[in-house]
């Protein structure tokens, strides 16, 4: 049972809302020309933590071809893109600042300048340099990626262009694979400068675990236990209020001498009621052996509560959806989506459907 079209329409009314909220706050602009564009839309659009694009704000190009998008600041540096017809320019947006694209419409996402920031001008740059780029062969692709470390990335100390370009895929494939010993080489550079420049960024997080795997698979192939002696997290916690209003914490479930499946879902949707009877089935089948800890991304909090009286287990909300730091830390990218702790809290299984989930348990 999926979710995903609910979903993707809940991220968009998220990020819609996010933006209302705060259209009188300071932010930044996005401005420019685009020849021969007059009267087309372009759609300001930021990439969430999971590769997908939201759109945030449009705006209709003028007869003189000009534009202008203002929109509110990003609480961290965020990766923005300029959408027309299909085609995108990319952009990084530090802080408060204007970026200025100025783009024939004919040829808008290959032929563009970039301004504005430093870090803007080097992505138009990267951007250039990868379009020019014979991927599929793989002595000019190393080449080119020793060169964008060099050029883009060595001195990079936390910017948000080293997460973009690590992250970059080119034809389905990763441009930096993570799984790939010299390019997890690359993470862990990267990582370093976010641990020394951003260590509150919630990108570092993803690069430390990324840096973190590489060194333990290349210490597991050279046949060590262990190099780096680093924490294992154990329980990714969750602090949200239930329906009553109080908040209950996973790591008061979780760990307590029996199984712990954590869901993420929806209560309010056609297909919420068929899940949560499968779930009940499921819960009651197991004899009191399993605890359920269930999120909801629901927007209608009323009817979430009078959904979630009805429930057997734990159920909390959380109003934040995929701005929140358990979409963060879960790294969700559909609806509904299970999570296994074992009895001593230790996150051991993901599953996709009840009975998949079954299974597992």
């Amino acid at each position: 049972m999926k979710f995903n079209k609910v979903f993707n329409m809940f991220l968009l009314l998220t990020a819609s809302a996010t933006v209302f909220t705060a259209c009188k706050e300071e932010g930044f602009k996005v401005n420019g020309e685009i020849e021969g564009g007059a009267d087309k839309t372009v759609v300001l659009e930021k990439s969430d933590f999971h590769g997908r694009w939201i759109a945030v704000d449009s705006a209709k190009v003028a007869s003189s071809g000009k534009f202008e998008i203002k929109s509110a600041a990003p609480a961290s540096p965020e990766i923005y893109r300029l959408s027309l017809d299909g085609r995108f320019i990319y952009f990084p947006v530090d802080s408060i600042e204007t970026v200025s694209i100025v783009s024939p419409a004919a040829r808008f996402g290959t032929d563009f300048e970039v301004s504005g920031s430093e870090q803007a001008v080097n992505m138009a740059s990267f951007e250039k340099e990868l379009m020019a780029l014979d991927a599929k062969d793989e002595t000019k692709r190393a080449e080119f990626k020793k060169n964008v470390y060099s050029k883009y990335l060595k001195e990079s100390r936390g910017n948000i262009m080293g997460y973009y370009v690590l992250t970059k895929i080119v034809d389905g494939e990763p441009l930096y694979n993570p799984a790939d010993n010299t390019d997890a080489r690359y993470y862990a550079a990267v990582a370093t400068g976010f641990e020394q420049f951003r260590p509150n960024d919630p990108h570092t997080g993803m690069l430390r675990e990324v840096s973190l795997a590489g060194i333990r698979r290349r210490n597991a192939e050279a046949g060590k236990t262990r190099v780096v002696e680093a924490e294992e997290i154990k329980l990714l916690d969750i602090d949200l209020p239930n329906e009553e209003g109080k908040n209950v914490k996973l790591s008061d479930i979780a760990g307590k001498g029996k199984k712990t499946v954590v869901i993420f879902g929806m209560m309010n949707e056609p297909e919420s009621p068929a899940l949560n009877i499968a779930l009940s089935e499921l819960y009651n089948a197991m004899g009191g052996n399993v605890a359920f800890y269930q999120v909801s991304f629901d927007e209608d909090q009323y009817s979430w509560r009078d959904a979630a009286r009805n429930l057997g287990w734990t159920t909390v909300i959380d109003p934040a959806g995929i701005t929140s730091d358990a979409a963060r830390k879960y790294n969700l990218g559909s609806l509904p989506t299970f999570f296994i702790y074992s009895a001593d809290g230790e996150l051991i299984d993901r599953a996709q459907s009840v009975a998949e989930l079954k299974k597992k348990l």
